[in-house]
């Protein structure tokens, strides 16, 4: 496949996903946009078993403290930062599809020629939630393709990478696995080296898992590209086709 993507537009549901799931593919070459979803703070500071794993001791600290780590991480990466306001579920209700969706795409289209990189939404609401927001932009074919990365951590569930893909291939979108030949220099000894260094830059989050590093952040990166197929007739859910509609409306 042609190693070649371009200037890239990288979602990231939280502020260390795309670091722990395409580091690599961020330093390769520099020059990243990383937007960050659930990157808000709550006006009333929360005390959450999360934050507290993490050693904080409530919400504010706990931002304060994680902006700093991301602002690290992408540094060293060469990416620079867009934070979105919305609170993550563990604060609150997370806003709706259609409120994301659209704040994506009025980061992403300035952005003229850039590749968009979203997360393949496994397990977690908060990921579920980023996933459903790209799908509609897929859907109401305001983006036509994407290029998807698997979500560290929450692909060690067994099953749990194949069952996601098969739904999109059910839904009538074409998923195309990239190959070693796509990027190479993502397994560049820098490449790799630098995504050691910029998954230590979030140290808080770490020590939340219970240990120094977790052991699938460092196993491979996964990426797919995902797009609409050149013929029409792909189905649709009822969820899907309520999400799709409310977007197009909208967005035109």
């Amino acid at each position: 496949m042609n190693s070649g993507v371009g200037s890239l537009f990288v979602v990231s549901p939280h502020l260390d996903d795309a670091v722990f799931g395409c580091a690599t593919l961020l330093a390769s070459p520099p020059g990243a946009t990383v937007c960050t979803v659930f990157a808000g703070t709550p006006r009333a500071p929360q005390i959450q078993p999360w934050d507290a794993a993490a050693g904080f001791s409530d919400s504010s600290a706990a931002m304060r403290a994680r902006t700093r780590e991301d602002a690290r991480a992408l540094a060293r990466l060469g990416a620079r930062a867009i934070r979105l306001p919305f609170l993550d579920g563990q604060y609150g209700e997370l806003p709706s599809v259609r409120t994301v969706a659209r704040a994506l795409l009025a980061c992403f289209e300035p952005l003229d020629r850039s590749s968009l990189v979203v997360p393949l939404g496994l397990r977690h609401p908060d990921h579920l939630r980023v996933a459903d927001a790209w799908l509609a932009l897929l859907r109401t074919r305001a983006v036509q393709s994407c290029i998807v990365y698997e979500d560290a951590i929450h692909r060690t569930v067994p099953g749990i990478t194949a069952a996601r893909l098969d739904q999109l291939s059910a839904a009538g979108l074409r998923v195309t696995a990239f190959d070693a030949s796509w990027t190479p220099q993502r397994e560049s000894t820098r490449a790799l080296r630098l995504k050691q260094l910029a998954v230590r830059d979030y140290g808080s989050q770490l020590q939340a898992f219970g240990e120094d590093i977790p052991a699938d952040l460092s196993e491979p990166e996964h990426f797919w590209r995902v797009e609409w197929p050149r013929y029409q007739g792909a189905s649709f859910s009822p969820r899907e086709r309520d999400i799709s509609d409310a977007l197009s409306a909208t967005l035109s």
